[in-house]
């Protein structure tokens, strides 16, 4: 299966999810994070923005931002590229590319050496630490620059052991599912 295949399967999947299901498993996933040992230790947490295909991430960027952690959110500046801008409230988050939430361009860039943590979105992933994106490489470009582990989110039912890999693939550290944390690998 190519990935474009695969996308489109956990696209119809995604849609087929009951709300319920949905709302309960991203509230635990998002908890799973806050309460990990890896986002205690953490200063500066980079997080996606969820969209609706995706785990919504507004409560775990809520929580991060309560406890005082700095956080950082992608801003995507050209096609494949992005960087971590750090907001200091929801207020800094605006339409971006994609129709995306993004921060604002006043927004103090974050250097990748920086993070602490990535937090990291799927289409779906495994527990040996492969992720399938969206199919822009943005997160592939980027993370090989930091120096934190990167956390990838995915529902349980989302999860897939046969994903198409290539050779810039950057394998995930940890998944989160609603069922907990797996330190991948």
């Amino acid at each position: 299966m190519t990935k474009q295949e695969l996308r489109a399967e956990m696209a119809a999947r995604v849609k087929n999810l009951s709300p319920v299901y949905c709302r309960e498993a991203d509230d635990s996933i998002c908890s799973w994070v806050v309460q990990s040992t890896l986002c205690q230790d953490a200063k500066t947490v980079f997080c996606y923005v969820g969209t609706k295909r995706e785990i919504d991430t507004m409560r775990l960027i809520h929580a991060l931002l309560r406890e005082g952690k700095r956080v950082a959110v992608p801003l995507c500046t050209e096609e494949g590229v992005m960087e971590a801008r750090l907001i200091e409230g929801m207020g800094d988050l605006v339409s971006g590319r994609y129709g995306i939430l993004a921060p604002k361009l006043t927004c103090t860039k974050a250097e990748p050496e920086e993070l602490d943590l990535a937090i990291v979105p799927c289409c779906t992933g495994s527990e040996s630490g492969q992720r399938l994106g969206y199919g822009g490489g943005y997160y592939d470009r980027y993370l090989p620059k930091t120096k934190c582990p990167a956390v990838m989110l995915c529902r349980r039912h989302l999860l897939r052991e046969d994903i198409p890999v290539e050779d810039h693939d950057v394998k995930m550290d940890y998944l989160v599912t609603e069922k907990g944390i797996v330190r991948c690998g």
